[in-house]
């Protein structure tokens, strides 16, 4: 089995032109999303999702309010900590090869360092991890410039007709731009 993950993170305004460097600006988990993949059929075998409680930026700024669709409330309502949502997380993936459209893996492990409590461990390491961004990018060019949750649409594969940065929806999308490049005869991702 593969994983395909997508996160969403704390974000305002011009904050990823900035590179998330003005004082506060971290980039906070706040939704992990996950679908656990058969490599040679592209089966869904499974699916993950979770919304989570930035402990640093605890109020949700209007953008990524407006960006994800996720509101302060949802966060209260359904949110657990970056702890328990990671070991969610690792459980899913199950040692299997994860694959994400940019360095998610990057922003899970900052998370690491600022959520998670200092006595606190992982329930395991984290899980090996390829970024297909670069790939996809190359095979299929008229991906390049899309955020992840607008692949399936460039494609003219089923799924959302915009990116609607939901965790899910991103890893659906992504999910969508592998069997566009298997219709093809190509392989879903290069190693090295």
């Amino acid at each position: 089995m593969i994983v395909i993950f997508d996160l969403e993170f704390t974000t305002w305004v011009g904050a990823q032109e900035r590179g998330w460097s003005k004082p506060d600006e971290f980039r906070e988990i706040v939704q992990i999303g996950a679908l656990r993949v058969d490599p040679g059929t592209l089966a869904v075998d499974g699916e993950f999702e979770v919304l989570v409680r930035p402990v640093r930026n605890p109020r949700l700024s209007g953008f990524f309010q407006q960006l994800t669709g996720i509101t302060e409330q949802a966060v209260a309502e359904r949110g657990v900590s970056f702890a328990e949502a990671l070991d969610g997380f690792l459980k899913f993936c199950d040692d299997a090869y994860t694959l994400s459209y940019g360095n998610d893996m990057v922003i899970l492990g900052e998370n690491l360092i600022l959520q998670l409590p200092p006595d606190g461990e992982p329930a395991g390491p984290l899980p090996p991890f390829l970024n297909i961004r670069q790939y996809l990018n190359q095979a299929l060019p008229e991906t390049t410039g899309l955020p992840s949750g607008g692949l399936a649409a460039a494609l003219g594969r089923p799924g959302p007709a915009e990116s609607t940065h939901d965790a899910l929806d991103d890893c659906r999308s992504i999910l969508e731009a592998l069997r566009h490049l298997r219709t093809q005869g190509r392989p879903i991702f290069a190693l090295g």
